[in-house]
């Protein structure tokens, strides 16, 4: 039996409706993009699934370079909402390459507010990771800002974290490497877990200051934890 014209057309314009919504459903290629910053330098950006912009930044540490972390664990970022590096604002040697980041908390803040805006994203209820001084960095952004860092991921910090900077936090993971100084980050924990505050201490075995070996798994479960055992959120007021 025949049909209609009207039916016909119908038919016609139909399939193509499916096919957008496919379109706007994949996601984009798992690498770490540099994304201008007005007035400052361009962020590493893995992005969060369907191309979210990230809910994580990650700080990395004295005259360092955040794009090789970020890589390392790209699929656990986006997996957990992206990651955006943010790199030092001074740099170490005449070219420029590695950097480190000035202690001013307000000026570092301000940074990532501009650099997450830059990717159409805002900078509220973060899990920061921080690496050695960007562990350090991140500390005195939570103890300042700890609804807009709300949770820590701590590696290798040059000084025990704070149970007192830290006791608005909704949680941590303090991470060391096997042959790192270990004592500061299991006491930095030890600290956190007297005061109430979620945190948990874990070791990367083999790993020297700085290294970030199997990235991937280790920072697929210091983000599960984040998830399952941090403060809820709070109501906004």
């Amino acid at each position: 039996m025949g049909c209609s014209k009207e039916e016909r057309a119908l038919a016609e314009e139909q399939p193509g409706q499916p096919a957008m919504m496919e379109r706007r459903s994949v996601e984009p290629p798992l690498a770490a993009n540099e994304v201008p910053v007005p007035g400052d330098l361009p962020a590493f950006v893995v992005t969060g699934p369907l191309g979210a912009c990230p809910r994580i930044v990650f700080l990395h540490g004295m005259c360092g370079h955040g794009l090789g972390y970020v890589q390392a664990f790209a699929r656990a970022a986006r997996e957990h909402g992206g990651v955006l590096g943010l790199q030092g604002n001074v740099p170490c040697g005449a070219d420029g390459v590695f950097s480190k980041y000035s202690p001013d908390a307000e000026e570092q803040d301000g940074r990532i507010r501009s650099a997450l805006s830059a990717c159409g994203g805002e900078a509220e209820d973060l899990v920061v990771i921080g690496y050695s001084q960007g562990a350090y960095i991140a500390e005195r952004l939570a103890e300042r800002w700890p609804d807009r860092h709300s949770r820590l991921v701590l590696i290798g910090a040059p000084t025990t974290p704070s149970a007192a900077r830290l006791r608005n936090i909704r949680g941590a993971v303090l991470l060391s490497g096997e042959h790192d100084a270990t004592y500061r980050m299991k006491d930095g924990a030890s600290g956190l877990i007297a005061a109430k505050i979620p945190a948990v201490y874990r070791e990367m075995p083999g790993a020297r200051h700085g290294e970030l070996p199997d990235a991937e798994r280790v920072m697929d479960e210091a983000l599960d934890w984040l998830d399952a055992s941090a403060r809820p959120r709070p109501e906004p007021r």
